[in-house]
């Protein structure tokens, strides 16, 4: 089981997941255009579950208030029993607090919550 990612000019435009063997994949990445990549499966996870009812989708700010610095990023599909401090464990001292500084972020706020 392998992973091919192609992107042209600096976009990805297709991820496919596909079961064959190293010489079909070798074959398969000679014909495709642009930048191939293959990743080996390493495991696969989660559970199958409905869709939900709504798409939850969070937006933060983080930073770091001795440098600065600040950015927000999304999180498109959250689950319903997710809040902010799930989010803060992860995040602060772990996220970038700027998309060209490596400063660990040392906050995080909750912008918006759309259900």
């Amino acid at each position: 089981m392998a992973i091919i990612k192609q992107v042209i000019h600096g976009k990805t435009v297709k991820v496919i997941n596909i079961d064959a063997t190293l010489s079909d994949l070798t074959e398969l990445q000679s014909i495709l255009e642009g930048e191939v990549t293959l990743f080996g499966l390493a495991s696969k996870g989660g559970n199958v579950a409905p869709l939900p009812a709504v798409l939850n989708r969070k937006k933060f700010s983080c930073g770091n208030r001795a440098a600065k610095i600040s950015c927000s990023f999304s999180v498109p599909h959250v689950k319903p029993t997710a809040f902010t401090p799930n989010f803060e464990a992860v995040v602060i001292g772990a996220f970038d607090a700027n998309y060209e500084v490596s400063n660990k972020a040392d906050y995080m706020n909750l912008l918006y919550d759309r259900n």
